[in-house]
């Protein structure tokens, strides 16, 4: 098992940092936006997996992971293909940035159409129906948006800072977080933050985590030559500390309510892609505003 988890953690180290630091200039964006959409379309469907599945009470006992149905890999993809939308069209109206959000939101409201029309023509409760649709809309909100503030991220770039320093930052401060989080919470945690969703998180782990976020962020801005002084540097960590925290809170909230170990099985070693993103899926856009307001 552990080294089924370390050869997992090399390919995918390995696959981000060649797209990162060393992919041609003219590839970096389309083989950024391919791996964030692979991993979008795999975590949508754990999320759409996990929260159809209770609704449909699947879930009276307590089950390894849900299981995956073709509907649930359909609204993975809707998921997944809204960031492909948004990325064709922030080259195809690159001129018209008025016109950029066209084809995102004509895709949305098109999955919104088949979703209600597919839903509500095989229900037998309405309740359950109304709440699967009410699921797939705030799934966009969860997973693509913060997706495509990732993918606009990835375009930023600060003058005479190194390449992708900013995604380096992004995935650096808040992984980081979570391993503070983690060590301190085991060495001193006593007060436990919110046992019904997670029993085993502790105050003194999270203050530890964003301790480990804001040092991270500040030691980052330095190694990367990022423009920040040192008090922007450690609000951007701090802040993202914080949402990636309520990130990962959320998620432990969708599995303990499916009564669920793991989101999923699709990382060999490590459980599910959306265990293993979720601390990013908020600190992301989190990351996205400073950095764009900063700009």
């Amino acid at each position: 098992m552990l080294k089924t988890r370390l050869t997992t953690a090399a390919i995918c180290s390995a696959v981000i940092i060649y797209i990162l630091s060393f992919s041609p200039i003219s590839l970096f964006y389309p083989l950024f936006v391919t791996v964030t959409t692979i991993a979008i379309f795999l975590s949508g469907t754990e999320y759409a997996a996990l929260r159809w599945n209770i609704l449909d009470g699947t879930n009276n006992i307590e089950q390894p992971r849900p299981k995956l149905k073709a509907k649930h890999f359909a609204v993975g993809f809707s998921y997944s293909f809204l960031i492909i939308t948004f990325s064709l069209s922030n080259v195809i109206f690159a001129s018209e940035p008025q016109k950029i959000l066209i084809i995102p939101i004509t895709w949305v409201f098109l999955c919104f159409f088949v979703a209600a029309a597919f839903i509500y023509r095989r229900a037998h409760d309405m309740h359950t129906a109304s709440n699967k649709l009410l699921n797939v809309i705030a799934g966009f909100i969860y997973l693509a948006l913060p997706a495509v503030c990732l993918t606009n991220l990835s375009l930023i770039q600060f003058e005479g800072s190194y390449r992708s320093a900013q995604l380096y930052f992004c995935l650096a401060t808040v992984f980081m977080g979570d391993t503070g989080a983690y060590f301190i919470g085991s060495k001193f945690g006593k007060h436990k933050l919110i046992p019904k969703v997670s029993p085993k998180k502790s105050v003194e782990g999270a203050l530890g985590g964003l301790l480990f976020s804001g040092l991270t962020a500040l030691i980052l801005t330095h190694l990367f030559n990022l423009p920040f002084p040192p008090w922007f540097s450690i609000l951007v960590g701090v802040s993202m500390g914080i949402a990636g925290q309520i990130g990962d809170l959320m998620e432990s909230a969708f599995k303990r309510a499916g009564k669920y170990k793991d989101s999923g099985n699709l990382l060999p070693g490590h459980g599910g892609i959306l265990d293993r993103i979720d601390s990013l899926i908020l600190g992301v856009p989190v990351a996205f505003l400073f950095f764009s307001l900063y700009k």
